[in-house]
């Protein structure tokens, strides 16, 4: 038998039934041998593999690139190994381990080459998940632990020495206890670990490390028992991630949510939980607390005056004074923008609350020296008592605020017990609150119009816009029942704006019916005066067409002394619109000459309290007189109202008055009775 064919049958013999892939080519790349493992990936009989060139057997990319070189290097005498993957006919990727070396006879001499391929595609895909774990040991951010069975130290990450600042063999042969330190009560957190590690499969949970420069880290830790086949412990693994971030994190929220930013003082969230706490520990022991709550008067004046960045520093000042006064077991927390309450959680009675009221106003009296300014301010207070003045601290704090209201009625500067009487005046206030809010939604209000005269030609020159309320049950109520109060509670605002709107709106209308053209002037209240005045009356002018010089705005004397920059940069904006601009109330409050000159405005406004009385009172007399003619010399435009007889009318013109509004020449009238009026006034004056 000749030499191919033994080699043949002991080929045959030996990698039939392998599970490697094999092949034997002859010099001419003949395919003599193919076993089932080669037939069977490839899909194919024996009869496509034996007689074939091996170009024909393997793809052509591959041929060219490896194969064929491969199968030259091995009839040469030469073993030829390297991997590949490659497709797989059922779908997928394939990883090959191939040998191609030369196949001697007995001889020595080179009958051929013989081609393996052993499939490796699950040692190749365990090497990489093995490389993959080992890069995320390496790198990940976690410090990662393996301890053996005795607890020790086996194994750790970089990020392991990095987040405790100890070496690897600083670390290695040591106990995990050796790194933390004991608790308060002297106990180690590892004792509860291996506990727990003994009855459950893991353990989570936070445990502080101690670094190597003494700094202590916390982490939330995550620690498996690994056991091998037998059921024995072979090792601990943990994983630490360190909290110092998100503690700070947290720290940080906590300051957000429960602190004042501006003082560091607990904000209204803390208070409220700490008086409940105070409150529970109260009725315990059946004793009292006290909340009072503090105001700080006039301060409005000095931030507008001075700036919020010196008042941000007068209130930082205060508030430190506050807590000096109050002592540790005290909260005192910052209210509102000017306001502070201070919880006492444990008195035995009233006159200890008293007692620190006294302190905090003396310890405000005594001037505060802010940047290059010596300012004093001072504060009203107001006290409420638990449990007699209420069961609830939503309760505490309003009867403690409404007892403030009360010492700031009184004069300011002192402090006030809550009392029944308060309550009552307070629900008063509540219920006309809620009666202002539902006139606003139900439309109840209407706006009477007074007329303005001139004095020398007795022609109609404005009409001046009054609001009135309608109420359901008690009629037309004027504004001095109500207005303060809606000063008070921020309702001025949207009330503020109707009145604007209805009144050029009813002026457009008159004057498109062709029966006025004149100004009207509306009262602009101090909570108005400011940055949404100027938003407002463009939109009032807007909306309804009118131009702006048929809108005139009354603003009060002590309105534009509580700002004197501010009053001049927005008197300025208006008077760019085109509105007129008079100062109503003149000569009631202080007013600076210098400032007064500056004021871009068109007509003062002599108020009626000097009118009354001009006949019979002299100082009377002479106020109305120095304001007319200063009126004069700053060439502007006096008009006084309150006029009611002619006697009264004939005395202002002799001073030089300008025009008049009063009863003398009509009293308030709804908009649908003008137009009569104006007939009426036009047939007697012409």
């Amino acid at each position: 038998m000749p030499d191919g064919y033994s080699i043949h049958g002991l080929l045959d013999a030996l990698f039939r039934h392998t599970g490697e892939q094999v092949m034997v080519f002859d010099h001419e790349l003949i395919c003599r041998f193919v076993n089932k493992a080669a037939c069977d990936y490839k899909a194919l009989s024996e009869e496509n593999f034996l007689g074939y060139h091996a170009s024909t057997i393997f793809s052509p990319d591959r041929y060219e690139t490896a194969i064929y070189g491969a199968l030259q290097k091995a009839l040469s005498g030469e073993t030829v190994h390297y991997r590949i993957w490659r497709e797989h006919h059922l779908g997928g990727q394939c990883g090959f381990d191939v040998r191609v070396e030369p196949v001697p006879d007995r001889t020595g001499q080179l009958l051929g080459a013989l081609f393996s391929a052993r499939d490796i595609s699950e040692q190749i895909k365990a090497e990489e998940r093995a490389r993959l774990a080992m890069m995320m040991f390496e790198h990940t951010t976690e410090g990662l632990m393996m301890l053996g069975a005795d607890q020790r130290i086996q194994v750790v990450n970089p990020a392991f020495t990095t987040l405790l600042g100890y070496s690897v063999d600083e670390t290695l042969r040591n106990q995990p206890e050796m790194f933390v330190p004991s608790l308060a009560n002297g106990e180690q957190p590892y004792t509860e670990v291996w506990h727990a590690l003994e009855y459950n499969h893991s353990w989570q949970g936070e445990i502080t490390y101690r670094r190597r420069d003494g700094r202590q880290v916390p982490t939330w830790q995550t620690m498996v028992r690994v056991r091998d086949a037998a059921g024995d412990i072979k090792h601990y693994l943990a994983i630490l991630n360190d909290l110092t971030e998100r503690q700070r994190f947290e720290d940080q929220v906590e300051q957000l949510v429960y602190y004042d930013i501006l003082t560091g003082l607990p904000n209204r969230a803390l208070l409220s939980d700490r008086i409940s706490q105070a409150m529970a520990r109260t009725e315990r022991r059946n004793g009292q607390l006290a909340i009072v709550f503090l105001d700080l008067d006039r301060f409005k004046a000095i931030n507008n005056t001075l700036g919020n960045a010196l008042g941000d520093q007068l209130l930082r000042a205060v508030s430190d004074r506050l807590k000096q006064v109050a002592g540790s077991e005290a909260t005192v927390s910052r209210y509102g923008a000017d306001q502070f309450v201070i919880l006492l959680p444990q008195i035995n009675n009233p006159d200890q609350a008293s007692a620190l009221a006294h302190h905090v106003l003396d310890a405000l009296n005594v001037p505060h020296e802010i940047g290059e300014q010596t300012l004093t301010v001072t504060a009203s207070l107001g006290i409420s008592v638990y449990p007699d003045d209420g069961d609830n601290r939503e309760g505490l704090i309003q009867h403690a605020e409404t007892a403030m209201h009360a010492t700031k009625k009184a004069g300011r500067n002192n402090f006030r017990f809550y009392t029944q009487d308060m309550n009552q005046r307070s629900t008063e206030f509540l219920l006309l609150e809620n009666n202002l809010r539902k006139g606003l939604q139900k439309q109840e209000f209407v706006l009477y119009y007074q007329p303005q005269i001139d004095l020398k030609t007795r022609a109609v020159i404005g009409m001046e816009a009054l609001i009135r309320w309608q109420h359901p049950e008690f009629g037309i109520v004027p504004p001095n029942r109500f207005i303060s109060a809606a000063e008070e509670t921020g309702l001025i605002m949207p009330l503020g704006k109707w009145v604007i709107q209805e009144a050029c709106k009813q002026n457009k209308a008159w004057q498109q019916a062709g029966l006025l053209f004149a100004p009207i002037a509306v009262n602009v209240s101090a909570r108005q005066f400011g940055e949404q005045l100027e938003s407002l009356t463009r939109e009032a002018l807007q909306n309804t067409g009118l131009d702006a010089h048929w809108l005139e705005l009354e603003v009060t004397e002590s309105t534009l002394m509580e700002d004197l920059n501010e009053a001049i940069l927005m008197l300025g904006t208006l008077k760019h619109m085109g509105v007129h601009l008079a100062v109503d109330d003149f000569g009631t409050g202080y007013s600076s000459l210098a400032y007064l000159k500056r004021f871009p405005i068109d007509k003062l406004k002599v108020d009626r309290s000097f009118i009354i009385d001009i006949l019979e009172d002299p100082d009377d007399a002479a106020i109305a007189g120095a304001v007319i003619s200063l009126a004069k010399n700053l060439r502007l435009k006096v008009i006084a109202e309150g006029v009611e007889n002619a006697a009264q009318l004939d005395f202002l013109a002799e001073l030089g008055c300008d025009e008049i509004q009063g009863y003398w020449i009509a009293k308030p009238l709804p908009a649908d009775q003008i137009p009569l009026f104006l007939t009426d006034w036009c047939t007697r004056n012409t």
